[in-house]
């Protein structure tokens, strides 16, 4: 089963390069001969290397890479080592682990490639705090029995075993004691994003007397030193999204004005003299278009064509939604490289071009390439969207007057960029806080939702594989997902407590659970809280909602309460006035009644909720690494649960 992968590779090559050889014959017929067969002879195509290699028989009839690998097939083993080298750097850890089992002759095939020390590079260049526990540089003879493997294996094992619930060790909480910490008395932590190399905090007002100003820091989890502060801005930064690879660091500015579109700010991730890069504006063909989620990634194709960031942009207007795919790309500005523009000069004598989505300044810029737009009948959710090279996902939303609306997984498909399914995700009013694509399977989707419902999608054949509740957790907003070794890792959220759950999925299932995919397990693996220090911070939150100077001191919840009451009020009045329609004319009275019920109904319970987090201290946001939890709580503390110092529970307990 093992040679199947790679099967399929092959037969999808020659399937397609017959195909493009079949149209080539058709376009000789029409133009000239010899220049088309001169200029062809240039260059040897993939397919006839592996002819020139292998001895096939070039006139083999058409193969689908769909069907399965029939007797005459060729198999892996019999491909060029150079070509199984290329294959090899595509795939991932686990693949390659289950891959080595299949013969002695794949076993030194990967061996001679060396796969398993430049798996341990590629770890440690996307995870530098490992560092400390792999080293690259030695001989593979002084690594023991399992060499790089084994370093790599081992690596995997002892994360997992202090991930997990255990009695010997718990993980080394921090709060407020990190180097990303540091802020202004002033100012609050409002948001924050982490990533192998950098982590990056938003500060805000700390309390409602301060000046509503905020500021974007970034700071080097290698050197622990800020490099780059964004200071002044008018606007939250939202969404926020950054390229380590290519210094570019995006953030959503919101537009007060409802005729305005939303503005991406773009800014140099390191810092330099002027770090500001470009300011493009999200045009619509209506009112302003609202962004409602940013994703970047890095070297993606579309088509042919390696991109080296691409930001998925969905944004929604006049009760309609729009995805963009802009395509980044540092590059440099002058009337040289720019001719088309008429350039002019601005009151500080920099020198700018007027384009239709903005100015851009001359200098080492950005340029932004529209590479894909996918329209979707739908308001699209706030905050959750994915997508690779193959799919695209987000969700719609359920507009308040319409509350029986259901919530929608959309399906992109970027081979084509169109809608490839819309299905049914969620119950009316359910926010979806947290939704990825799975790392080890291409084609399936994970998503949380408000509802603490996990789910899991076959984006191929467009169905839910699982409808599993997570026991414990309300979920919030706190929500995020990792791939850890080859394993989904999402984290959910209650109000003081982090629950983290594994799903696994099988490489290679059983002819039995290929039927419907469900061979999986998914379990409970450890609940991280922030209770214990919780009663440090009422105080602080309490200073944080206190009135302004000159307004008299309020209870905070008094407004809320008078809102609650007289919610109330209109929710009894209502329910007085549905009674069962005696005549027909009278049913569109009733069900009118009944939305205005319900919606009533949901408004109460959200003013519940919101003053539940009014008085209490709740965590803010979520994020995870290979060895770490980063929780922000609404005082703007940030707590640190640390794995790979976890300490013996036994020796804890003697210190105190």
């Amino acid at each position: 089963q093992a040679y199947n992968c790679l099967i399929h590779f092959y037969k999808s090559v020659k399937y397609t390069s017959d195909i493009s050889q079949s149209s080539a014959k058709q376009s000789i017929s029409i133009s000239n001969r010899e220049i088309l067969s001169s200029s062809m002879a240039r260059r040897i195509s993939f397919k006839q290397q592996l002819l020139c290699r292998t001895g096939m028989d070039p006139d083999e009839p058409i193969c689908n890479p769909q069907d399965p690998p029939g007797d005459g097939d060729t198999n892996i083993q019999q491909m060029p080592e150079d070509c199984l080298g290329l294959i090899l750097d595509l795939l991932d850890p686990v693949t390659v682990a289950t891959l080595e089992k299949t013969s002695r002759h794949m076993y030194s095939l990967i061996q001679t490639h060396q796969y398993w020390r430049r798996a341990l590079k590629k770890l440690v260049l996307k995870h530098p705090y490992l560092g400390h526990k792999i080293d690259t540089e030695t001989d593979e003879e002084d690594l023991g029995k399992e060499g790089c493997k084994g370093v790599y294996k081992n690596l995997a094992k002892e994360l997992n075993l202090f991930w997990k619930k255990n009695e010997k060790f718990k993980p080394l909480t921090l709060r407020n004691d990190q180097y990303f910490c540091e802020k202004d008395e002033r100012q609050k932590i409002v948001s924050m994003k982490v990533t192998g190399n950098y982590f990056i905090t938003v500060l805000g007002p700390r309390t409602r007397s301060d000046l509503a100003v905020y500021s974007l820091r970034v700071f080097d989890r290698n050197t622990k030193k800020k490099i780059n502060e964004i200071s002044n801005l008018i606007d939250k930064p939202e969404y926020l999204a950054f390229s380590p690879k290519y210094n570019i660091m995006v953030a959503k500015s919101h537009e007060t004005c409802p005729s305005m579109p939303d503005t991406l700010n773009i800014w140099t991730l390191e810092f330099q003299s002027d770090p500001f890069l470009r300011a493009y504006h999200l045009k619509s063909s209506g009112l302003g278009a609202r962004c409602t989620a940013l994703v970047l990634k890095e070297d993606i194709f579309f088509g042919s064509l390696k991109k080296d960031c691409v930001v998925m942009c969905p944004t929604r207007y006049n009760n309609k939604s729009v995805v963009r795919f802009l395509a980044l790309t540092r590059a440099s500005f002058c009337p040289d490289s720019f001719p088309a523009g008429a350039w002019k000069t601005d009151s500080a004598g920099d020198r700018f071009v007027k384009t239709n989505n903005g100015l851009i300044y001359e200098g080492h810029k950005v340029a932004v390439e529209e590479v894909g737009r996918v329209h979707i009948p739908h308001l699209v959710q706030l905050g959750v969207a994915d997508f690779t090279d193959k799919w695209a996902i987000l969700f719609s939303e359920a507009p308040k007057e319409l509350p029986d609306r259901n919530i929608h997984l959309i399906v992109i498909d970027m081979a084509n960029m169109s809608i490839r399914h819309i299905l049914k995700a969620y119950e009316p009013r359910i926010a979806v806080y947290g939704a990825s694509l799975h790392t080890q399977e291409p084609d399936v989707a994970v998503a949380v939702g408000k509802d603490g419902y996990l789910k899991v999608f076959d984006l191929d054949t467009g169905r839910e594989l699982t409808n599993q509740r997570v026991p414990k957790p309300m979920a919030r907003t706190n929500t995020t997902i990792i791939d850890f070794f080859g394993t989904t890792r999402f984290m959910l959220g209650s109000i003081t407590d982090i629950h983290v759950f594994d799903l696994q999925f099988p490489l290679y299932p059983s002819p039995e659970a290929k039927l419907d995919r469900i061979e999986r397990r998914r379990e409970h693996i450890r609940t991280v809280s922030i209770y214990g220090e919780v009663w440090d911070m009422v105080e602080e939150r309490a200073l944080q909602l206190a009135p302004p100077p000159g307004v008299h001191a309020l209870d905070p919840l008094m407004q809320l309460q008078q809102n609650l009451a007289a919610l109330n009020q209109v929710n009894q009045a209502i329910e007085a006035n549905i009674v069962r329609p005696e005549l027909p004319e009278e049913a569109d009275r009733v069900e009118q009644l009944m939305v205005e019920f319900r919606a009533v109904q949901q408004r109460i319970h959200d003013l519940n909720q919101e003053m539940e987090a009014r008085i209490s201290v709740a965590i803010e946001a979520v994020a995870a690494d290979l060895s770490h939890i980063f929780v922000l709580t609404n005082t703007g503390d940030i707590m640190t649960f640390d794995f790979c110092e976890s300490s013996p529970i036994d020796e804890s307990i003697g210190e105190d």
